[in-house]
């Protein structure tokens, strides 16, 4: 994707920091949309009502369609904190309406975690709504406070990506690493199929014993997706709902001497087992509708200790 660099100048001077608190994916169309796959809970976006699975038709009056990129979409999504962003939407219902609201400089809690009973014990779910700095970390002290306060050993973790776009990959793979304690990661692979980096785990603090199972649907993508491959392949995890979006690919991006930017696909994700995740997801070991409201107790009575390290 080419950026020219006067539209670069312009979403530059829009200013960073602020965020609306939900995601979205461009469908090239005809004509082009933008659906909104995730939203954050307390975010701009949750409090003026916005709901995951609408479509962004204009930002600030600059209809989608006459945007270049998914990239470019999100930098109009964003701007200086207090900063007044403009919406039209049409719901999943069908219905359009324009809102306001203003860039906030976080996007409420990305991680939330509950205690939940199972006929082996208390389990903990931890929702990962995306991945950004620190959400790896966040994820540990969540887990952390669950186990202090079920007083016992839990009986499953189920960590529930339904709808997480991803976002920082190393985020993901920190994640990951609480469960793994060897082996591969992640790869990526290049141009002819050689291997450019690879991410291993390490044994430090791992929990490679409590029984693991992964909510997922067609909106887990991205770094989402690289975290139930890296669990799943190897039989860490259990994933339940259906197959994954299937993005994964990495991308360069260049400044080039007029002052555009030049946006580069450079390689491919792949799984442990060294299978694609681009175009292609991680399957659900158990079938199910991801809005089932039985999800988790469905997903907590197909558990299954997973083999000792």
């Amino acid at each position: 994707h080419y950026l020219p660099a006067a539209r670069r100048r312009a979403l530059r001077a829009r200013g960073s920091g602020g965020t609306a608190g939900l995601w979205v994916r461009l469908d090239p169309g005809p004509p082009a949309t933008a659906e909104i796959t995730a939203v954050a809970p307390e975010g701009p976006a949750a409090r003026a009502g916005v709901v995951r699975g609408a479509r962004v038709l204009a930002v600030d009056g600059v209809p989608v369609a006459r945007m270049g990129s998914e990239a470019e979409l999100r930098a109009m999504l964003g701007g200086r904190v207090g900063r007044h962003l403009r919406l039209d939407l049409r719901d999943p219902n069908g219905t359009t309406r324009r809102l306001d609201m203003r860039l906030a400089p976080g996007a409420g809690s990305l991680v939330r975690g509950e205690l939940l009973p199972s006929d082996r014990g208390p389990a903990a779910l931890v929702r990962i709504h995306a991945f950004r700095r620190g959400t790896g970390a966040r994820v540990r002290a969540t887990l952390a406070r669950l186990r202090k306060r079920a007083r016992a050993p839990l009986a499953a973790i189920v960590l529930d990506l339904r709808g997480n776009p991803g976002g920082v990959v190393d985020e993901a793979l920190v994640v990951a690493d609480l469960f793994r304690d060897s082996g591969v990661l992640t790869r990526t692979r290049g141009r002819d199929g050689a291997i450019l980096r690879e991410e291993r785990a390490h044994a430090s603090g791992s929990d490679t014993r409590t029984p693991l199972l992964i909510l997922q649907d067609g909106a887990t993508a991205s770094a989402a997706e690289l975290l139930a491959a890296a669990l799943r392949d190897p039989g860490r995890a259990r994933t339940v709902g259906t197959r994954t979006f299937g993005k994964g690919t990495v991308q360069e991006v260049r400044g080039l001497p007029g002052g555009g930017l030049l946006t580069l696909t450079v390689a491919r994700y792949y799984s442990p087992s060294d299978r694609v995740i681009d175009g292609v997801g991680v399957p659900a070991d158990i079938p199910a509708r991801p809005d089932d409201p039985g999800i988790v107790r469905l997903a907590l009575a197909g558990l299954r200790k997973p083999a000792s390290p």
